[in-house]
């Protein structure tokens, strides 16, 4: 008996389980339209919470997030229970077209603390042929803490993964293996890099974009168009 209740007591102290997000990545249309945000809660406890969708501002150096009330959410208080799903409608608040993709996040912020808070890109834009980023590519020397520079000067932006420097002689060292990060449209970002003897001379960059190409981003100042549908 006394074993029993330990087991319950236990169970009873588990934190409720990770959330299972889809997709993890969100799509507005230009004009107007919906898209919708699933969360599945596999428990053992109840997930509670609340939504708030923040504009997404890229500089070199730094990501921001502010308040906006551009783009609805509902419904913005959660109560998830175990073993259930949960769709979140995700709008903008005035529907007429916008010329130039936008960012966003969607931030989960858990009622309970110590359990992890979620953040997804949400971009409300037309993801069409002609809209495309274009990487602008150099490097930042210094001896002890080179990094490198991206510029995108595309109307979409460039989410990067496996980021990886080709040596002259075809060696390659993976500097990212898994996402590295986003370059929002018209916007640049710096990645610090490990210092290097030849201080990354005479090779060259790659990364996988969302569409899965890899391209190569040569320096100092090549241009790469990658006509990709949003991912991740």
């Amino acid at each position: 008996m006394r074993t029993l209740l330990s087991i319950l007591a236990l169970l009873l102290a588990l934190p409720a389980a990770a959330l299972d997000l889809q997709p993890t990545t969100l799509q507005l249309p230009a004009a107007g339209g919906r898209s919708e945000l699933w969360l599945h809660n596999p428990g053992p406890g109840h997930w509670q919470g609340e939504v708030r969708i923040l504009a997404w501002e890229q500089q070199a150096d730094a990501e921001t997030l502010r308040p906006c009330d551009q783009i609805l959410a509902s419904p913005t208080r959660l109560d998830i229970a175990p073993g259930t799903r949960q769709r979140i409608w995700l709008l903008p608040r005035q529907p007429a077209p916008v010329a130039a993709e936008r960012a966003y996040r969607v931030v989960l912020t858990p009622s309970a603390p110590g359990l992890a808070r979620y953040s997804l890109p949400l971009f409300r834009g037309n993801p069409g042929p002609l809209a495309q980023p274009r990487l602008h590519a150099g490097i930042e020397p210094h001896p002890s803490h080179p990094s490198l520079r991206l510029e995108n000067a595309g109307t979409l932006h460039a989410r990067l993964h496996e980021l990886t420097f080709v040596a002259n002689d075809g060696r390659l060292t993976v500097l990212l293996p898994g996402l590295a990060g986003y370059v929002l449209a018209g916007r640049e970002r710096h990645w610090a890099l490990p210092a290097r003897g030849d201080g990354y001379a005479g090779g060259h960059f790659q990364a996988r974009l969302q569409d899965g190409r890899v391209v190569e981003l040569t320096t100092p100042d090549p241009a790469i168009a990658a006509s990709a549908p949003s991912g991740l």
